[in-house]
């Protein structure tokens, strides 16, 4: 004999009817039933994808791009943002802020690629040392750049225009660097070839 769930009075079972209730369709199909009446994806996401990568002629390309979903489901739901902007009910987007997250990687790019105040210029091992820099620089956890919440709106009703962002192509932003310029100790100014990430000095 079926007998209803014990645990509809949980959270997580309200916040299942919850969500039945409000995006359900067809009147009435989904409401009280213990699972999310839609699928669902289950992987995990992130407000904005970092990737630092060797390109072509001993070049470094930073891209820092804002994220609408997981990595398989951002691109549909910009195009989605983009004709028809942000759906009401959802989560804004725009509550996570692409300036602060470009200057946060440029900070990092910063405290990887300059040389420790202890180290010696004249050191024999120099070359081995500015390689090891690099290889931190490309293998850097990234995704903890922004990681809770250091990226988001601090001031009640703040948010960035997604929908103006995506049109306008400032959803995402890259620069180039001469790898051999970070390897002397250039910093990200003197490195710089093309592209910008706002934020302080190199």
């Amino acid at each position: 004999m079926f007998s209803k769930s014990a645990a509809t009075t949980s959270l997580q079972s309200m916040a299942i009817h919850g969500a039945n209730e409000k995006w359900n369709v067809h009147a009435d199909a989904w409401k009280g039933r213990e699972t999310i009446g839609i699928p669902v994806c289950k992987k995990k996401y992130a407000p904005f994808d970092i990737k630092v990568r060797s390109v072509v002629d001993g070049q470094v390309k930073v891209t820092v791009e804002r994220m609408y979903g997981c990595v398989c489901h951002s691109n549909l739901r910009k195009k989605v943002i983009e004709e028809n902007g942000e759906r009401n009910g959802w989560e804004p987007f725009g509550q996570w802020s692409m300036s602060k997250a470009r200057r946060s990687v440029r900070r990092e790019i910063c405290r990887i690629v300059s040389p420790s105040d202890d180290s010696s210029s004249s050191s024999s091992g120099s070359d081995d040392s500015s390689d090891s820099e690099l290889e931190d620089y490309y293998g850097s956890n990234w995704k903890a750049v922004c990681h809770d919440g250091q990226c988001a709106w601090k001031m009640k009703g703040k948010f960035d225009n997604v929908r103006d962002e995506i049109r306008e192509g400032d959803n995402e932003a890259s620069m180039y660097l001469d790898e051999a310029a970070l390897k002397n100790g250039a910093g990200i100014n003197g490195a710089l070839l093309r592209g910008a990430l706002p934020g302080g000095g190199g």
